[in-house]
């Protein structure tokens, strides 16, 4: 088994190894906005820093967010319908669903560096289609459990009480 570094790194906030490390293991980089904060003295990795900083509804570090995000965001608040300041107010952001990326060309203290972007293109919610009667055969074929279709489509409570009838009779 070969072990990567990058998931034993101690730190407090999300950084590029991290997502270096969560994109390796397959683990997909949208989260859920749960809060945004401005604090003070905040221990960053060893460091006292002030800034804005989002948490997420996910089992994932908090992550500070800099100018290049907080613009992103505020386009976001936008795009859902808000004007003029309200897009700016940080508590607006909650909820909002994004993805993030490494870039690996951030210019930091005159050094380029790797640095966290919120992706500009907000993610598509995947929707699951119905499960409807004409797909009944294919799942019957496919020797499909209740849970794996559920995995894939929405059953209407009807559409799942036929469905448990026709698997039953054919």
């Amino acid at each position: 088994m070969k072990t990567d570094w990058r998931k034993y790194r101690k730190s407090t906030h999300l950084a590029s190894a991290d997502l270096d490390a969560m994109e390796t293991d397959g683990i997909p980089l949208t989260f859920t906005i749960k809060d945004v904060k401005y604090e003070t003295g905040v221990d960053v990795s060893g460091t006292k820093q002030d800034g804005i900083f989002c948490y997420f509804m996910e089992a994932v570090k908090p992550l500070k967010l800099n100018s290049t995000n907080n613009k992103i965001l505020a386009g976001f608040a936008k795009q859902d319908g808000l004007i003029g300041k309200e897009c700016h107010v940080i508590e607006n952001w909650r909820g909002m669903k994004i993805e993030l990326f490494v870039d690996r060309n951030v210019k930091m203290m005159g050094a380029i560096t790797d640095g966290i972007r919120v992706k500009p293109i907000r993610p598509k919610e995947k929707v699951k289609p119905n499960f409807t009667k004409d797909k009944f055969e294919a799942a019957k074929k496919a020797n499909a459990t209740i849970e794996q279709i559920e995995k894939s489509y929405i059953l209407t409570k009807e559409i799942k009480a036929e469905w448990e009838i026709y698997n039953k009779e054919v």
